[in-house]
């Protein structure tokens, strides 16, 4: 692992309590965890979403709401806003197709016409995401023992 502007964790990587450390550390200077996920359709780079990263993917939800509180929409569209607003925040790179079309000026993971695959995405970033969150939590429950 080397320190950078992104984390990268690895899924392969053996995580020791002291690595686990030094990336809460890092979390709290500004870095970010990032890890390539493989889907169908290429290799996806995904960050995790620290407290800050939850409210912009709120804000975006927001945004694709148009204003409406998510209580104006069936649970199966809720979850689809709210799926789209994280890959959104949380897909930071990809294969050349998806770099190409991400830099239209108003992307989304709403425009992706393959539910399926979107699926795969979310599903792969959200495991990503609670490996991240189990670690972080053990680190958290040995801190509180020790102090």
């Amino acid at each position: 692992m080397k320190i950078c502007d992104d984390v990268n964790l690895e899924k392969k990587e053996v995580l020791s309590d002291k690595k686990i450390d030094e990336i809460f550390l890092l979390m709290l200077s500004g870095k970010s965890v990032t890890e390539t996920i493989k889907t169908s359709r290429g290799d996806f780079e995904v960050r995790y979403p620290k407290q800050k990263g939850l409210i912009t993917i709120g804000h975006i939800a927001a945004f694709i709401r148009n204003g409406m509180p998510p209580s104006a929409f069936d649970a199966s569209t809720e979850y689809e806003i709210l799926k789209c607003a994280a890959l959104d925040f949380m897909v930071i790179g990809g294969p050349t197709w998806f770099e190409d079309v991400k830099k239209a000026p108003l992307f989304s993971w709403r425009d992706m016409p393959d539910s399926n695959f979107t699926d795969e995405v979310y599903a792969k970033a959200l495991s990503f995401c609670t490996t991240v969150k189990e670690k972080l939590k053990e680190v958290t429950e040995k801190g509180a023992k020790t102090n």
